[in-house]
């Protein structure tokens, strides 16, 4: 009977999601992160980047809606994530992701390897703000 509860804990506990600090740590304050030429001293963009570098953190198993979140964010399909309607639904999240789209994206004008840091930034505010 031990053995039946624990292991039910251990698969409940596998199926929640807590986004880490270090994917935290940019979002709740953008002032943190890195400073990077592309955004021209705007905050929200550098938060964006250094968030979009923490995609390797999204969970393998994680799925929002049924969609592969990492997988779209590991081929770098920022048009798939924008199109596909995978915006915040927060004012914190959407200022990053404003700040990050005419830098990275702008309309699909940008190059594959902006695109994909696009794509990774999207993947992550998408996961930090479903897995509270």
């Amino acid at each position: 009977m031990k053995k039946l509860i624990l292991s039910v804990m251990l698969s409940v506990a596998s199926l929640s999601y807590a986004a880490p600090a270090s994917m935290t740590k940019y979002y709740n304050n953008p002032k943190l992160a890195p400073k990077i030429q592309q955004c021209r001293g705007d905050i929200y963009c550098n938060a964006f980047a250094a968030l979009a570098k923490q995609w390797k953190n999204i969970p393998n198993n994680y799925r929002y809606h049924g969609f592969n979140i990492k997988k779209e964010a590991a081929e770098g399909n920022g048009y798939g994530l924008w199109k596909g309607g995978f915006v915040s639904d927060t004012v914190k999240g959407s200022r990053l992701i404003d700040a990050g789209e005419p830098v990275f994206y702008d309309g699909g004008s940008k190059n594959k390897a902006n695109e994909a840091i696009f794509a990774r930034g999207i993947a992550v505010i998408n996961y930090i703000e479903n897995s509270k």
